[in-house]
């Protein structure tokens, strides 16, 4: 099968790839990281928790800092809970607030990283809540973090059926920031069922970082960030997953230092 590549800002989309191998060995030892799903359904923590640091009532979680919305752990996944418009209490006892969700690590030192997750979106809902709809609505990674303008992001599973990779820097009007499309290509996503991604982030010095994508074995997308749209983002960060009126689920989520 012929690669059909397609060139946007400096990064090179690759569709209908062949099969390729990727080894699924990571290196071992304290560097490794893996979300804890196990045990009974429960909040983990939620954006009360991040707002209000000091309550006694809050439920934080060791691994995760969510600033907006709730993180629950439903039959042994992680889950957003049902969207909506509300602000949580402590226990989101009265909403999730997880029409906008945001969620990163209390670990911020992933730099060259393999990130393995599977990802369930369960339904996209209307907009109206706290943000309008989009056609950028759905589940998202974020990569090398450093803060809510800086980031990497691959999009996983959008409303629009694209899976982009983006760079966002500080100074615009999206929330601070603003996001620049390194690569896309088409990838619908069927609500209710589990997709697997392997997502791997590695720099060439402080001038070039590469983010690709893949699925079962074969590349999505690999997207190039040669700093033709700003300086490339090569200082370790956090990573964490977002999401815009979009009830989701997600399992197995490891991250896996490469240096």
């Amino acid at each position: 099968m012929t690669s059909r590549r397609t060139i946007i800002a400096g990064a090179v989309a690759v569709a209908a790839l062949p099969p390729a191998v990727w080894s699924l060995a990571g290196r071992g030892g304290a560097g490794d990281f893996a979300s804890r799903t196990s045990g009974h359904d429960r909040l983990v923590t939620n954006e009360y928790a991040h707002w209000n640091p000091h309550a006694p009532d809050a439920r934080r979680s060791p691994d995760w800092d969510v600033t907006s919305g709730s993180l629950f752990v439903r039959d042994g996944a992680g889950w957003s809970g049902p969207p909506d418009r509300a602000v949580p209490d402590a226990r989101s006892s009265t909403g999730t607030g997880s029409s906008v969700f945001r969620m990163n690590t209390r670990r911020a030192d992933f730099g060259d990283v393999r990130v393995t997750l599977r990802v369930r979106v369960l339904r996209l809902v209307p907009g109206g809540g706290r943000a309008p709809t989009e056609p950028t609505d759905g589940v998202h990674l974020m990569l090398r973090r450093q803060d809510q303008t800086e980031l990497y992001v691959a999009s996983l599973a959008r409303r629009d059926g694209l899976l982009v990779v983006k760079k966002k820097l500080t100074g615009g009007t999206e929330n601070g920031g603003t996001y620049t499309t390194l690569g896309q290509v088409r990838h619908p996503f069927r609500p209710g069922a589990w997709q697997s991604f392997d997502v791997r982030i590695t720099s060439n010095g402080r001038s070039l970082v590469t983010i690709a994508v893949r699925q079962d074995g074969r590349e999505l997308l690999e997207a190039v960030d040669d700093g033709r749209h700003g300086p490339p983002i090569v200082r370790p960060g956090s990573i964490g997953l977002r999401a815009d009126n979009c009830e989701f689920a997600f399992a197995d989520l490891r991250a896996h230092p490469l240096r």
